[in-house]
């Protein structure tokens, strides 16, 4: 993970309310996911197929229920791609007929 460019780009995000604790919260969680992958979360946001994968692999694993985790990943694929990553559902609908 680009941790430091991470950071500065969701310090930029209009969407963060409670900047300093919100960042924080997101790095934290980014680091949780790489840790129990034990991969990068770079190698996880470059390919879409593994971060649908990765989405599920953390609702399941990391009982992320009310989808804070998940929403970290999010983050990160939007910084490291430019673009959302389409909700679940969504990525099914088109992709996994």
């Amino acid at each position: 993970m680009r941790e430091e460019q991470f950071e500065q780009h969701l310090l930029r995000d209009p969407e963060i309310r409670s900047k300093e604790k919100a960042v924080r919260s997101r790095l934290s969680k980014a680091r949780m996911i790489e840790n129990h992958l034990n991969t990068s979360l770079d190698y996880v946001v470059s390919d879409d197929n593994r971060m649908y994968e990765t989405l599920l692999k953390i609702k399941e694993d990391l009982n992320d229920n009310n989808g804070s985790i998940s929403n970290a990943l999010r983050k990160y694929y939007y910084f490291a791609n430019g673009k959302t990553f389409p909700t679940i559902s969504n990525y099914e609908k088109v992709y996994k007929r």
